[in-house]
């Protein structure tokens, strides 16, 4: 099919544990056609592996749509039925600018780094919005 790619071809999603942490890489394009590989791959990990929280780094993503910034308050919206804190880390700038603009910044926690967000999500620490 001309004009059109596989969706795990433009987005590529690893998962790990760090102790008791889920953190996941993703990088590419996160728009309408893999928005819902990384909700359903992170969410999947997330309720399979005991975690006290995830940490997403999106370091890596070249684009996002609006689709991906639903995938990202579809995973914010399970971490708060889970009670289990989501910190995004390296958020590139275009990302920031979108979840500023649409009023959405002030419901994540974002660090600077996965390391950063490593500390803010381990356990005895407090998590809000950042």
């Amino acid at each position: 099919m001309t004009g059109q790619s596989d969706p795990a071809r433009r987005l590529t999603i690893s998962i790990g544990l760090h102790g008791s942490l889920l953190v996941a890489h993703a990088s590419g394009d996160l728009d309408y056609r893999c928005a819902d590989l990384l909700h359903r791959q992170i969410g999947d990990a997330w309720q399979d592996v005991p975690t006290v929280g995830v940490v997403l780094d999106l370091g890596g993503l070249t684009f996002c749509d609006s689709m991906g910034v639903g995938a990202l308050v579809l995973l914010l919206h399970q971490s708060r039925a889970q009670r289990s804190p989501l910190v995004l880390s390296s958020l590139p700038a275009r990302v920031e600018r979108i979840l500023a603009i649409t009023g959405l910044r002030g419901f994540f926690h974002v660090e600077p780094s996965v390391e950063a967000a490593i500390q803010a999500a381990g356990p005895g620490h407090v998590t809000g919005t950042g």
